[in-house]
């Protein structure tokens, strides 16, 4: 069992802890099923309570087992920012001649067609600057 079915199986209350094996309460992971479910705004009282409060697996289980309500609804876990190719801050480091710490800074103030006025400049076409700006 993988933790999205263990944070599933707590809302559905399809398998309680006695009814898990071995295998399943080894895979029960406490940190990504608190992660899970604090995705949710409504649940972060509860979460931050059991993260406190609780150490043992079999007790958190039982403990959201009995506290969650059965309607189940997906939240998104939130991701962090896709890094830059390395290579467009570069080419922008070196167009304004500045470190690449500050090229990420400004690639999140110009717009696409000033970069992509930039790296026409350096002569590169529109198959290498759309991989570049990916």
């Amino acid at each position: 069992m993988n933790p999205f079915d263990h944070i599933k199986n707590l809302h559905t209350k399809k398998y309680k802890w006695e009814d898990l094996n071995d295998e399943d309460k080894k895979s029960f992971s406490v940190y990504i099923v608190n992660k899970g479910l604090s995705m949710n705004p409504n649940y972060l009282d509860i979460v931050n309570t059991v993260q406190i409060y609780m150490d043992s697996p079999e007790i958190i289980y039982k403990f959201y087992y009995h506290s969650l309500p059965t309607k189940f609804k997906f939240y998104r876990w939130i991701k962090g920012k896709k890094d830059q190719s390395k290579d467009l801050l570069q080419k922008l480091a070196e167009y304004y001649k500045i470190s690449q710490r500050e090229a990420q800074d400004y690639l999140e103030v110009l717009d696409k067609d000033c970069i992509l006025d930039i790296l026409s400049e350096f002569g590169l076409n529109k198959k290498e600057t759309k991989k570049l700006m990916k």
